[in-house]
């Protein structure tokens, strides 16, 4: 009777809701919707409800060389919301399939730099002959009836979207009338808002339950390098007494893993698979905090898909109005669930309970956020930035190195990068112009720390040939060489301390780290070609060098039977330059920048110093072979930069003679005792002073007692 492809409902309804209904061990018992009862209802107030099916409409089609006028018979297409004039392609695309979302494309972002095909951050999801339509209804519960509405002869269009749905009881009277209206936000925004009505048509008070799919799976990254980073973020309310009359959303900053939102893969006859029901709200820890859902997004590198209360920002009355109205509990439903990679994703918006007397309506409201991951693009909508939304822009990498990214250094780059290509209208100059004044502000401690490098290196150099006859004569006692050794360090005015001068080096890495993590999850680089397009310019737009600093630079595809790929790494699909030419500078810098400190390495410590060069100048270009083309011009940068720098601290330092061994030994000794001299010093007297007060005798070391 019913006909088109199986969606998703059209399974899962079925062996999901009914025979499947979501564990103790997902869900708490006290937060979940009773889906049990739902399935096998025993004493309704109302008893089996049917949905009205609509008859099959003919598509007429005419004859372009005839201009004769025949019906086929199939759905009259569905009116589009948001056509762009430019291309004649539409934003918004529905399915009938539960009167939801069947494409939504975002009108000025494209799959590739050649802008050929938009991209379509939401649509159908299909594997093995099921389907999941985005923001499609699923089931209405009426008194405690499950109601299958997912298919796509229930839904009357009635305008450009705007779908109705009618519900009879078993004698034919009027029961419900569900509505769904699709309405784009104004054109200096992304996204939709959905509104859901109710209309109770008989002449009885009943419960009504809608339950809906939310975001479908975001597509797979560009590029695999770095890791799939598709994440569920959520915003949450405390509890009231908590949060008393703050309208604060808090936003949840776990940056869960995409894996951790798969679950464990647990036994299921010969094979392994993971849940194909698991709540993620609430969670462990919602639940143990007492958390009440504002927002929850599903989000990428680049794009996110939110789900948020509509209300008026400028007039919120009170915390309650920052609540995500209409959903009880948020769940993930999982299409291929015994796949890794291809694992599809859908968030299941299980809706709470309404109360509706005879003739009464009822509506929710759900805001939807579409767009870029891009501070500034959220900020624009006043309910967005009034939810704090705008957090889940992170440059993060997320897991274990989440604290080595350093969160609150990377909003000031973002927006010093920002400001320098505002003026030099090119993304790699402005990251060419914030490296040089990163490494400018860094300078005084670059220049203090390497000055005491070189010095210590070139005072162990000269000291070297002594330490090696001390090292022969004890030989065979090594306390009387320590002493030896120690007073050669006094005589030569050696500082212990010279030892930390790289110290300071490390400290720098923060910033670096940080820099690094903005330049990977800056959406400001995708699709956007290094030096003004050059390349494109000079070849008519058929050389791909550089066009894309997100990517690879390019320079030279290879066939398509010779790409290949690992995890991490990235895919290769051509040969690439800038990793190449990395390797050259990164040997440079490391011949400019090591000390010559050989002469007083033994022949080990020279090995695992050649090992570290090796690993720096081949392994990691190797590394960053796959890796966008607009970090590679960042390290390149750094590099070149930091051999300039050293050049010029080297050259300062020889003109003024710091480098002259006798000079440094007499400017140290000039100087009296260091720091760390000094503790030995005061430790010596102490130790003196205690021999004293034991009649001179030398303090016993703590022994074992016979």
């Amino acid at each position: 009777m019913r006909n088109g492809s199986l969606t998703l409902i059209a399974r899962i309804a079925a062996c999901v809701l009914l025979a499947c209904p979501v564990s103790a061990q997902d869900t708490p018992a006290a937060d979940r919707p009773d889906e049990t009862q739902a399935a096998q209802p025993t004493a309704a107030s109302v008893p089996a409800a049917r949905v009205i099916e609509l008859p099959q409409q003919a598509l007429e089609v005419t004859d372009d060389a005839t201009g004769e006028t025949t019906l086929v018979d199939q759905p009259v297409p569905l009116k589009p919301l948001g056509l762009l004039p430019s291309d004649g392609k539409a934003s918004l695309l529905f399915d009938r399939s539960g009167a939801g979302i069947g494409r939504l494309s975002l009108p000025d972002s494209y799959r590739s730099v050649r802008h050929q095909d938009l991209i379509d951050l939401q649509g159908q999801a299909e594997v093995g002959g099921i389907r999941a339509i985005p923001f499609a209804a699923l089931t209405v519960t009426i008194n405690g009836q499950v109601v299958d509405v997912s298919w796509g002869n229930v839904w009357r269009e009635l305008g450009a979207g705007v779908f109705e749905c009618l519900i009879d009881d078993p004698d034919g009277a009027p029961l419900l009338r569900i509505t769904r209206a699709f309405e784009l936000k104004p054109d200096d925004l992304y996204g939709f808002t959905l509104t859901n009505s109710f209309e109770n048509l008989s002449e009885r008070a009943i419960t009504v339950a809608l339950t809906q799919t939310g975001p479908v799976d975001l597509p797979e990254p560009e590029n695999s390098y770095g890791g799939d980073h598709r994440r569920v973020r959520f915003g949450y309310l405390l509890p009231p007494d908590r949060q008393a009359s703050d309208t604060t959303v808090t936003v949840d900053d776990s940056l869960r893993s995409r894996r951790k939102l798969l679950g464990k893969k647990e036994p299921v006859g010969a094979i392994k698979q993971y849940p194909l029901v698991r709540s993620v709200w609430p969670n462990e820890q919602s639940i143990e905090g007492g958390h009440r859902l504002s927002w929850l997004a599903m989000t990428d590198r680049y794009f996110a898909v939110a789900v948020h209360p509509v209300f008026d920002p400028a007039g919120v009355g009170g915390p309650e109005d920052k609540l995500l109205g209409g959903v009880a509990t948020v769940d993930r439903l999982l299409l291929n669930p015994s796949a890794d990679q291809d694992a599809v994703v859908v968030l299941r918006l299980n809706g709470s309970t309404v109360s509706l007397g005879p003739g009464e309506t009822e509506a929710t409201r759900l805001g939807v956020y579409a767009g870029p991951m891009s501070r500034p693009s959220i900020r624009k909508d006043p309910i967005l930035a009034s939810l704090r939304m705008p957090e889940i822009v992170v440059y993060s990498m997320g897991g274990i190195c989440a604290p080595c990214t350093f969160q609150w250094l990377t909003g000031g780059l973002m927006s010093v990068l920002r400001l320098f290509h505002s003026f030099s209208g090119d993304w790699a100059v402005a990251i060419m112009l914030l490296v040089v004044l990163v490494r400018g502000v860094l300078h005084p401690v670059t220049r203090w720390s390497q000055i005491r490098m070189q010095r210590f290196g070139v005072q162990m150099q000269a000291m070297a040939p002594k330490q090696a006859k001390l090292k022969e004569k004890y030989s065979d006692d090594p306390k009387k060489l320590q002493q030896e050794m120690g007073k050669l360090w006094k005589e030569e005015g050696i500082n212990p301390a010279g030892m930390l001068g790289c110290l300071p080096m490390f400290l720098q890495t923060p910033v670096w780290m940080a820099l690094y993590a903005t330049l990977f999850f800056a959406i400001e680089l995708r699709q956007q070609p290094a030096f003004y397009g050059v390349f494109q310019s000079i070849t008519g737009g058929s050389w791909e060098f550089l066009s894309d600093l997100s990517q690879p630079d390019h320079a030279i595809p290879l066939p398509e039977f010779m790409h290949f790929s690992f995890p991490l790494w990235g895919a290769v699909e051509s040969v690439n330059i800038l990793p190449l030419l990395l390797g050259v500078v990164f040997f440079a810098h490391q011949k400019f920048l090591t000390p010559p400190t050989s002469a007083t390495m033994t022949p080990e410590q020279e090995q695992q110093q050649k090992i570290i060069k090796v690993m720096m100048v081949v392994m990691f270009p190797i590394m960053m072979y796959a890796a966008p083309s607009g970090l590679a011009l960042y390290f390149i940068t750094n590099s070149v930069m930091g051999i300039v720098e050293h050049k010029w601290i080297r050259a300062h330092m020889d003109k003024h003679g710091m480098l002259d061994a006798e000079k440094i030994k007499a400017e140290r000794q000039a100087k009296g005792p260091g720091f760390m001299a000094r503790l030995n010093e005061a430790a010596e007297r102490q130790r003196r002073m205690q021999a004293q007060a034991q009649g001179g005798r030398a303090p016993k070391k703590p022994g074992k007692r016979k």
